[in-house]
């Protein structure tokens, strides 16, 4: 679990430095962020970067810094912290390749590492006896407990 715990915490910091960068660019410079033209919002609620600029920074950015801390710290409820974040990143994706109709590789890529963030908190989440792991590991005891019975 030892590398398990150090993958995840590079994973934290470089998407948190990065959503950093990328966020604070769409603030700073909403109609144009790196030279991405405003026309790839064609189709979407946002006639600007300002928006999805400012969730990049806070969700993604802080939100991943906090959740390296407190994985570094091993805080008991980290769990619930990554499966958020892991959650929200591949919501994030998912969104976003339907709105600018393009898969790229930094899709894949982020895409995967929420898939990996939501799993392992999970396990974290498992580990811990954290909810709702006591409810689903008592709802599987008795479907697994019913189909025995009925034998």
């Amino acid at each position: 679990m030892r590398i398990i715990r150090i993958i995840l915490q590079l994973f934290h910091i470089l998407t948190g430095i990065g959503a950093l960068a990328g966020g604070y660019a769409c603030i700073a410079e909403p109609h144009a962020p790196l030279g991405v033209p405003v026309s790839m919002l064609e189709g979407s609620v946002f006639d600007s970067f300002l928006i999805p600029g400012i969730v990049l920074f806070v969700l993604f950015g802080i939100g991943n810094l906090l959740g390296w801390f407190s994985l570094l710290r091993r805080y008991r409820w980290y769990g619930y912290l990554g499966g958020v974040l892991g959650g929200a990143m591949v919501i994030w994706i998912v969104v976003q390749v339907i709105i600018i109709s393009a898969i790229t590789f930094l899709h894949i890529l982020f895409f995967g590492i929420g898939m990996f963030q939501a799993v392992v908190s999970s396990v974290y989440l498992s580990q811990e006896r954290l909810f709702p792991m006591p409810l689903l590991s008592k709802w599987w005891g008795n479907l697994v407990g019913n189909k025995e019975r009925d034998r």
